[in-house]
């Protein structure tokens, strides 16, 4: 079985992609942020390559990051354009356009690793080289 994989974005701007199974089950999501629970949120730009895919790009955090008072992720105040702070590590995943649906999946190789280049060349104040 081929693998997915997903973007971790740390608190200090630390990129990974990390392999997952193609359909990534909640806990998966739950155990890398070392949470019970998680909070999907969409981010509002993508590659310009990625327009005609079949997918949003989210990301996931800990839900109950501020009240652990996790370390704000720049990255992740950044895509939530509110001022608040998104705290804690973050994830990038792939989800279904549909809103009602739950589905996330990983990503192919090739776009985890466009994905890392594109994170590197949009928001270079945020991440690490």
């Amino acid at each position: 079985m081929e693998l997915g994989y997903v973007v971790r974005v740390s608190v200090t701007g630390h990129l990974e992609a990390i392999p997952v199974l193609p359909e990534v089950p909640q806990e998966t999501l739950c155990g890398l942020l070392e949470t019970d629970v998680t909070e999907r949120l969409r981010v509002p730009v993508m590659p310009e390559d990625w327009e005609a895919e079949d997918f949003v790009l989210c990301y996931f955090i800990d839900a109950r990051g501020g009240d652990k008072e996790l370390p704000a992720n720049a990255l992740g105040t950044c895509f939530y354009h509110t001022g608040c702070p998104i705290c804690g590590d973050l994830l990038l995943a792939a989800c279904a356009q549909d809103s009602d649906s739950a589905a996330v999946r990983g990503f192919a190789k090739a776009q985890a690793d466009t994905l890392l280049e594109w994170l590197r060349e949009q928001f270079p104040a945020y991440v690490q080289s």
